[in-house]
């Protein structure tokens, strides 16, 4: 693998401040205009300014900071994106170390509005990381934001802010015991552990131990029940991780379409929880090579060399960050490459965000910097790009439009690739929403099946690889003004667009390939004719 830093060069010269005291200021690569490519959003600059910036396409970028309307925050710590509102761009939320979080509504025009007060989400309290999902499967994203609870005596919790539908949120925390009482929480992250089709929260401790005589701190997992209720199922599954643990990262390494936990920690090394396909995990760190034994913050799985396995970067604080290039279970250690790909960043890192910034099919990195500029890293790796890739936009129709929560699942060459499209995962950054999968040297897309929450489902088949492709939810298939009904002029636009049987479907046309072939023909149209498909039941 190889990186080059490219963020002067590409117009992203940004110079993070003086962040110890929030543990790190959050980075976001996420696209604000609808245009398909990744802008980036930048806290913690000098003086509390930010650093916003739009892509022009190849991966260059305009500073537009100033016609934002989002004003320096001083104490910014972590970011994440939704569309929380249903209108069809991304929102901003900015949790404040101290100081009142915000919550940036976009207006559409790259010019935001903070409404946090108004929803009820303004928390001013010792806060960190906050992550978005859909828990009661209404169609709106709710919010839990994690506070480093007792920090200077400040004895707030935990909230998780039910999204009414109406522009304003509901604290339910307590209601729903999920609050984490009394915890000092870094992270949270949702993600579906059992694959019921609902996600579920775990939640990263500060302060664990492993001293016999003191476990009271530790991680805690709270299982959706599906009746918008939870279980503390975190002895159950055996993740509760008496650690440090600052940065999650969620993947499936072992292709068993269950996701696995890599959790940083302090210098007793950080932990690779294993899923057992029985709702159990199993610490697998000694075996993966992967416990680091550095203070690590934000870490992420991704493909880097679209070879199929998951690769792992970490930061780390006072000493080089790493990258775990991703191999077979069988083959394991991993073995840290951050030397020769150019990434092992030597000075304190909290913060990583991984998307697609060039649009050339190949995930690039966005690394922040204490008091040093931040790394904009492209990936030039020889083996991503002789690899083959396929990379996938979940679209919804009114509500959840960005499919937070969907699994997809790619069969290539006889491995089963899962993926979830989630919101504020990594250590207080925000990856792009674009799901990526490395095929290695496999051409031929088997199967592609789409798991939307709340139990609809589509299977998807001859997809064309090397190509980026917008997956469109059951309720939204042919409907291309979204408007909850096909028309009459929506069935002539799919007939122009006509491939005939077998043939070629475009990007731009999926809307319309109503049977998940990829090809338009006359069984496309005639399903459009009789009305949008039903969610088909798990």
């Amino acid at each position: 693998m190889n990186f080059t830093s490219e963020g002067i060069a590409r117009g992203v010269p940004f110079r993070l401040g003086f962040n110890y005291h929030q543990v790190g200021a959050g980075n976001m690569l996420v696209d604000l205009d609808n245009d398909k490519d990744l802008d980036i959003v930048i806290a913690g600059g000098l003086g509390g300014s930010w650093g916003i910036y739009e892509n022009d396409g190849t991966g260059h970028f305009t500073d537009v900071t100033a016609m934002t309307g989002i004003t320096p925050m001083i104490n910014a710590s972590g970011l994440s994106a939704a569309d929380y509102d249903n209108d069809g761009d991304l929102d901003i939320h900015v949790p404040g170390w101290f100081e009142p979080s915000k919550l940036y509504r976009n207006n559409g025009d790259w010019t935001f509005t903070d409404v946090a007060a108004e929803a009820g989400v303004d928390l001013s309290a010792p806060s960190m990381a906050a992550a978005w999902g859909d828990y009661d499967q209404d169609g709106w994203l709710d919010l839990y934001a994690a506070v480093r609870t007792f920090t200077d005596n400040v004895e707030i919790e935990n909230h998780f802010y039910k999204n009414n539908g109406d522009g304003t949120f509901t604290d339910v925390a307590v209601e729903l015991g999920v609050e984490a009482m009394g915890d000092p929480s870094c992270i949270p992250a949702f993600f579906d552990f059992d694959r019921d089709g609902d996600d579920d929260i775990y939640i990263g401790t500060d302060k664990g131990s492993d001293d016999p005589d003191g476990r009271l701190l530790h991680n805690k997992l709270y299982r959706n029940n599906g009746d918008g209720t939870f279980y503390n199922a975190t002895y159950d599954a055996g993740v509760e991780a008496y650690i440090f643990c600052m940065g999650i990262a969620v993947g499936d390494l072992n292709f068993d379409g269950l996701f696995d936990l890599y959790l940083t920690n302090i210098m007793q090394g950080n932990i690779l929880y294993m899923h057992n396909g029985d709702g159990t995990y199993s610490d697998q760190t000694i075996p993966s090579g992967m416990a680091s034994h550095r203070v690590g913050w934000g870490t992420v799985f991704a493909d880097f060399d679209n070879d199929t396995h998951l690769d792992n970067y970490v930061c780390n604080i006072q000493e080089p960050n790493r990258l775990y290039r991703g191999k077979a279970v069988a083959d394991w250690p991993l073995v840290d490459e951050a030397p020769e790909a150019g990434v092992d960043v030597f000075w304190d890192t909290y913060c990583v965000s991984v998307g697609d910034v060039d649009n050339d099919g190949d995930l690039d990195m966005l690394v922040g910097n204490t008091n040093r500029r931040v790394n904009l890293f492209i990936n030039n790796s020889s083996d991503a790009k002789s690899n083959n890739w396929v990379r996938l936009d979940v679209e919804g129709a009114t509500l959840n439009r960005y499919g937070i929560g969907t699994c997809v699942e790619v069969d290539a060459g006889g491995k089963t690739q899962t993926r979830e499209v989630r919101s504020g995962t990594n250590y207080k950054s925000q990856d792009e929403f674009t799901l990526h999968y490395g095929l290695g040297a496999h051409e031929k897309i088997s199967e592609v099946r789409v798991y939307v929450p709340g139990g609809g489902m589509r299977v998807l088949t001859n997809m064309p690889a090397n190509h980026r492709w917008t997956i469109y939810t059951p309720e939204r298939m042919g409907d291309v003004n979204n408007d909850g009904m096909i028309s009459v002029d929506e069935i002539r636009q799919a007939m122009n667009a006509r491939t005939g049987p077998g043939g070629v479907l475009t990007p731009g046309n999926e809307i319309f390939d109503m049977d998940g072939d990829f090809d338009i023909d006359t069984a496309d149209i005639q399903l459009m004719g009789i009305g949008v498909l039903e969610p088909t039941p798990r």
